[in-house]
Formats: structure tokens, C-alpha cells, sequence
């Protein structure tokens, strides 16, 4: 069977860091050789050469005489005994990414460089309150939304009369939900809140905090599952264009 080049996005690293864990916890211990590989981890010569190629190509290991992990440091064959500061990121990453559509074209920037903040059941909010917090700290922000969540028309009512800029995009269902739960949409709206209107689905949610932030948003069940803050140009560029595409295609509310 031909080889085929790794998918080098970011839901397709995340995806090898899964498929690949075994090997890069052993390379996270120290550099390995080959033969050290197959009888540390029991598996087959062409399964350890086949992922040590994938995380190769994939930066996220290197092969000198052994194979360390990228980023080792120092001559000869030892080197920093950690994964991977990428591997790390898109490992944690990698249940937010799961939810996204690979469609969606999320460069591998986004994740390695992201903070992960994800929601569980005994801590619903946790997602949220990151999320929050880089709100406050923006003088412009633009977000698009597939879910309608009241608790932030309050704030974001306050922000426009105290002239800070925001804009929404969302789903005709979700604004719909916002104006019948918020008595003040209208005057919010009439203070300089922009509010778009979508005629289709969004697949995840996404803000840009002023020109220097983005967030990736993940829903379940009707609220915030996970989100991926990052601060990369690359990510902010991919962000901006991915948000003005959607925005091009809503209409005022």
C-alpha cells in the first residue's frame, strides 16, 4: 500500500496524537531507538515505522540517530524528557476539535497554541467563565453563535451604552429566543448592539476579541461544551475570514 501524507490540520494532528499516544508518551521518557520502541510498547517493526513517519512529518517528532521528541535539546542522543509543547496542546484539544467539522478548515495553529477550557457536569460554567473574562477585557467583539444564551444580552446591552463595540451573529431560532427572553432587545439593539441574523446552521460557535484573540466554541445539550482560546496570528487570521463569511450571509435582525 502507497504512503500517504498525514493530514497536517489541526482536527488531523489531533487525531494522530490520539492514534499515536503510546509512542509519544515513549518518546516524552527519553529518545528511543527503533528495536527500543517495538519491545517497549509490543507492537509490530511496521506499526512503530509507520507512526514514527506520521509524527515525523507531523513535526511532532524527530529522528536523529534515535527519535526524540521535538523540541529536545543538547548533542548526542539525550534529550528533554517532555512531550511536545504542540502534542500537549492538541492533546488536550483534541474532544473540542472532535466536535467540529473537518470541513471547517481549523489550522493546527489554533490548537497548539490554545488554551483549553472545557465544561463538565459538577462544573457546568467552567467554559464560560474563561470565555468571560477575555469578554471584559475587549473593546471590540464580534461572535458568532448557533445557541441563544440571555445571560450575556445584559451585558453586552451595557457594554454598547459604555461605547465599546460588539456584534453578533446567530442562528434566526437563537435570536429569536434572545428577543423573546431579553425585555430590552430592542433597546439594546437601538444602543449600537449589532445583531445579525443567519438562515442556517452553524456548526460551532466562534469570537474575535478586538484584533489579537479567537475563541472556538463547542455546544451540548444547549450550552458550551469546550472552548479553544488562542492567540496565533494564524488562528486570529483564520477566525477573521471564517467569521466575515458567515457575517457576509446574515442579515440585520
Amino acid at each position: 500500500m502507497s504512503w500517504a501524507s498525514p493530514d497536517g490540520s489541526a482536527e488531523g494532528i489531533a487525531a494522530a496524537v490520539g492514534t499515536r499516544a503510546g509512542l509519544l508518551g515513549a518518546l516524552a521518557d527519553g529518545p528511543r531507538t527503533k528495536r527500543d520502541l517495538r519491545e517497549e510498547l509490543g507492537v509490530a517493526r511496521s506499526t512503530v515505522y509507520k507512526g514514527l513517519r506520521e509524527l515525523t512529518e507531523l513535526d511532532l517528532a524527530r529522528e536523529t540517530g534515535e527519535v526524540r521528541a521535538h523540541g529536545a535539546r543538547g548533542a548526542g542522543p539525550r534529550g528533554t524528557r517532555a512531550v511536545p509543547r504542540a502534542a500537549r496542546g492538541l492533546t488536550a484539544a483534541r474532544d473540542v476539535l472532535a466536535d467540529i467539522p473537518a470541513s471547517a478548515g481549523v489550522p493546527a495553529a489554533f490548537a497548539e497554541s490554545a488554551t483549553v477550557a472545557t465544561s463538565e457536569r459538577t462544573a457546568p460554567e467552567r467554559a464560560l467563565d474563561t470565555f468571560d473574562a477575555m469578554v471584559r477585557d475587549a473593546e471590540r467583539v464580534r461572535s458568532l453563535s448557533p445557541a441563544a444564551i440571555p445571560r450575556y444580552m445584559a451585558d453586552l446591552h451595557e457594554d454598547v451604552l459604555a461605547g465599546e463595540d460588539r456584534e453578533i451573529v446567530v442562528e434566526r431560532p437563537a435570536a429569536a429566543a434572545l428577543r423573546a427572553e431579553y425585555d430590552e432587545f430592542d433597546a439594546a439593539v437601538a444602543a449600537g448592539l449589532d445583531v445579525r441574523v443567519l438562515d442556517e446552521s452553524l456548526p460551532f460557535g466562534l469570537t474575535l476579541f478586538d484584533d489579537e484573540g479567537a475563541a472556538l466554541t463547542t455546544y451540548e445539550a444547549g450550552g458550551v461544551s469546550g472552548i479553544l482560546l488562542s492567540e496565533a496570528p494564524e488562528a486570529v487570521a483564520w477566525a477573521e475570514r471564517t467569521y466575515a463569511d458567515y457575517r457576509d450571509r446574515a442579515v440585520d435582525a
